[in-house]
């Protein structure tokens, strides 16, 4: 799937988009959403206190054993 993302401050009530070339003849779908800036840092203030120690402890793993004697290359 092609796409063309552009971000852009808008000044005024009109917005001129430049397409390529391909897309010429295409029917397009054009959707203008403002950015919100801050979305992902608005956690909530006790996030990590809520959410600390809610993952079980694993049980320990039995070793592997040795590594393979090679030799350099």
């Amino acid at each position: 799937m092609r796409a063309l993302r552009e971000i852009r401050q808008i000044t005024s009530d009109t917005i001129t988009i430049a397409v390529p070339s391909a897309f010429r003849d295409l029917k397009v779908e054009i959707i203008v959403l403002p950015l919100d800036e801050t979305e992902g840092t608005n956690w909530p203030q006790d996030f990590i206190a809520r959410f600390s120690g809610c993952i079980p402890d694993f049980p320990d793993l039995p070793a592997e054993g040795a590594y393979e004697a090679r030799p350099p290359l």
